[in-house]
């Protein structure tokens, strides 16, 4: 049985509960429930034991189900109570899982440690959509209470300008939105989590930079990522209903969401190229706050950026041989 040692380490041990408790704090912030994991990622690259390494994932996720299982004991009663809980859950669970996942699998490539650790969202994120395209009282219910908050927010700064069925044609819509673009948002936020730890970790390492602007999505992935937007487009073309569509979107998407991150390693390797200094981290977050932030501009990073990674299959963007 492999003895535990990284713990006995004073400084270590400080540092873990430090971050652990860093990390849970972030968890009950509405921006920091997307970003906790952050510190336990970074946490667990200071470790050579990975079962110790796990430790404080598996902490702050007791301490997340503990509180919001005491917060929630007065609605569990009730059906919706429950589906809220499961709701509030589900991208703190994601990212958990995630980041147990790129905990144990320290030393393989960067690409398997990020697939696999996104599988379970894409996963869950395809059931979640199957589960609740099958109206249920309980979730009817809760569509309710989302409606009527979504209402709140957002009608009375129309000064009536916008009628009720306008207003719920639009939160119609973004409800749908969010459900087919729920799978790639779960990649999105693992494969930002997890880079921008990798990212400080490696700090004081200069070939980090040109590490990232070789990244390269495997060949294999291109058939996959047409055909997926080959059926969209059939879907569309034959106006199939809703599920599948989703369905076929998550698919999509979160093969995009690969290219995209391709599409960025060839936007650093110009940079490198033509002697620009840059921040990778900075440029990842300024790419990750646009996509979730601006309205518009968004659209910009969703298509044009795994646009740029695909067409690398046909295109040569980068040349190794001159330098980078």
């Amino acid at each position: 049985m492999m003895a535990l040692t990284d713990l006995k380490e004073p400084k270590l041990r400080k540092d873990a509960l430090v971050l652990t408790g860093v990390s849970f704090v972030l968890s009950r912030l509405l921006i920091g429930n997307l970003l906790f994991t952050i510190p336990l990622l970074v946490l667990q690259a200071r470790f050579s034991n990975r079962r110790e390494a796990l430790a404080p994932v598996a902490l702050v996720a007791l301490m997340i189900f503990v509180t919001e299982l005491i917060q929630a004991r007065g609605s569990m009663k009730v059906g919706e109570g429950r589906l809220l809980l499961f709701v509030t859950l589900f991208i703190p669970t994601v990212l958990l899982v995630a980041s147990a996942v790129w905990t144990a699998m320290a030393g393989h490539r960067t690409l398997y440690r990020y697939l696999a650790s996104s599988l379970f969202g894409v996963v869950a994120s395809l059931i979640v959509v199957i589960w609740f395209s099958r109206p249920t009282p309980a979730l009817l219910r809760l569509d309710e209470i989302y409606w009527q908050t979504f209402a709140g927010l957002f009608g009375h700064g129309t000064n009536g300008n916008v009628t009720e069925v306008a207003l719920k044609t639009l939160y119609r819509t973004a409800l749908k939105s969010a459900g087919a673009m729920l799978a790639p948002m779960c990649m999105v936020l693992v494969g930002f989590t997890c880079f921008i730890a990798m990212s400080w970790s490696k700090r004081a390492d200069d070939n980090f930079t040109t590490t990232v602007s070789r990244w390269s999505v495997p060949e294999q992935l291109l058939w996959p990522f047409l055909g997926a937007w080959t059926v969209v487009l059939l879907l569309l073309v034959f106006k199939a209903s809703y599920l599948p569509m989703a369905l076929a979107l998550q698919v999509a998407l979160s093969l995009g969401v690969l290219y995209a991150a391709q599409g960025i390693a060839i936007i650093v390797h110009w940079l490198l190229r033509r002697g620009i200094a840059i921040s990778v981290r900075k440029l990842v977050t300024f790419v990750f706050l646009l996509a979730f932030l601006i309205p518009g501009l968004n659209v910009l990073v969703i298509f044009a950026l795994p646009l740029l990674g695909v067409t690398e299959s046909w295109f040569t963007y980068r040349r190794y041989e001159q330098g980078v």
